[in-house]
């Protein structure tokens, strides 16, 4: 055994995957109960003055000067502390070990926002909840998308700063070049989704000189170029197309597809020409507006791309999905394929985050075992794990559209494996999304 009661380089080894994943965690579960007890402590020393004793100025100068932390942690330990003890439901999450500390961190932030103050008493439940339930990368989404429906008077002042602020140069310093934009996030998923497409002609021209010279032995570390130097080329093959470009061309081809609830679009739309519709529900998962890869969008910004034919909307129904296509036939297509890869943002296996543009369109019941070609029973799945999923791995979605892996011995991968109130949160998160 090593130092901390840490098992040994041939202990690791000889552990299961199951086992190695439930050690680590468990030592996870450590992390977060001492987070949330230095945060908790922190708040109490503001409550009671206790930082005034030694004339520190505030808590978090007390905290930098008692644990030599960074001005930016000892913020931190505030904002988490304030959001504990406002919240009772994240407190005693934290303290069993089952809030994550990024999570709670990225809460706090939302909390000590003072422009959404009025929906956090109705919004504490899917707020706590989606901390629990959902992916990391899925919950900054879900956060970001929160604040936009709860304060959309301050999304369409920062849309507008973005596209008021906008701009783009080129300059040029002994050898090199530099190109530098910045604007709003409208444009900007176009941006990345055009650079995307010609750094993917890029590799395919890399792959294929490559397999001319090397046959069957090629490899991706055969590559001619890096990636970086790929996107580079990329970007000078997008300015070169558009200086050969007609004055009537169309542009690339490329798609930005972007995700709205069907009542949240007829609702920004009704404020646009000139009505007076409520306020959406920031708890409602469906006044969400982001594109498929999970970038969220301002509601007046979406209205003016969809106008303007640049991205596509893809509307959601009452149930937040596309509905089924209903094909009869052995491979995803079309816009059967694209549905699926709307289901999520990544490849649905844990751990991995290739885009879902990126990633196979694949059935989660095989087509072998009778797996209909399906919305329901597709999902979004990069080439490695297309394959390797093969090997006796199960997959399905709950009810709660969270993806659930098992391994050929029948233990669950990934962190909901050791989520033991998994049933109630998503229980109590489905009481609020129906409530």
């Amino acid at each position: 055994m090593g130092s901390f009661g840490l098992p040994g380089a041939v202990a690791v080894a000889a552990m299961s995957s199951a086992d190695r994943e439930a050690f680590v965690r468990s030592l996870n579960r450590e992390r977060r109960r001492v987070e949330a007890q230095v945060a908790l402590f922190v708040h109490t020393v503001a409550q009671v003055g206790g930082y005034l004793d030694d004339k520190h100025r505030t808590a978090r100068a007390w905290g930098q000067a008692a644990c030599n932390w960074s001005a930016v942690e000892a913020g931190r330990f505030v904002k988490a502390g304030d959001t504990l003890a406002r919240f009772e439901s994240a407190a005693a999450l934290a303290q069993a070990g089952e809030l994550g500390v990024a999570q709670l961190h990225a809460l706090s932030l939302v909390v000590a926002n003072p422009r959404v103050q009025d929906h956090l008493a109705d919004g504490e439940a899917v707020l706590v909840g989606s901390a629990a339930s959902l992916d990391y990368a899925d919950y900054l989404t879900f956060l970001h998308g929160w604040v936009a429906a709860a304060d959309p008077d301050g999304a369409h002042q920062s849309a507008e700063r973005a596209h008021r602020n906008r701009r783009a140069r080129v300059g040029v310093v002994d050898n090199e070049c530099f190109v530098d934009a910045v604007g709003g996030a409208s444009a900007g998923v176009q941006l990345k989704e055009i650079l995307d497409a010609f750094a993917q002609s890029e590799w395919s021209a890399d792959w294929d000189e490559g397999v001319v010279a090397h046959g069957e032995g090629m490899c991706p570390g055969l590559l001619l170029r890096t990636d970086a130097q790929r996107r580079f080329d990329a970007l000078l093959a997008i300015f070169h197309a558009a200086a050969g470009m007609s004055t009537d061309a169309t542009g690339s081809g490329v798609t930005v597809n972007l995700l709205v609830g069907l009542d949240a679009f007829e609702h920004h739309l009704e404020a646009v020409l000139g009505g007076d519709p409520g306020p959406l529900d920031p708890n409602d998962p469906l006044s969400r507006c982001e594109t498929d890869g999970g970038v969220v969008i301002e509601s007046y910004d979406m209205l003016i791309a969809a106008a303007t034919g640049h991205v596509r909307r893809v509307v959601l129904d009452s149930a937040g999905v596309v509905v089924d296509m209903g094909r009869k036939q052995r491979v995803f297509t079309g816009a059967l394929r694209e549905a699926v890869l709307f289901s999520g943002r990544r490849c649905m296996w844990p751990g991995c985050h290739i885009p879902a543009a990126a990633c196979q369109a694949d059935h989660v019941l095989p087509w072998s075992q009778a797996g209909p070609t399906s919305t329901v029973n597709g999902a979004p799945v990069c080439g490695h794990h297309n394959r390797w999923k093969s090997r006796g791995y199960r997959t399905w979605r709950d009810p709660h559209g969270n993806w659930r892996h098992y391994r050929p011995g029948g233990t669950e991968m990934g962190w909901r494996a050791d989520l033991a109130c998994i049933e109630v949160l998503a229980a109590a998160h489905s009481e609020t999304l129906v409530g």
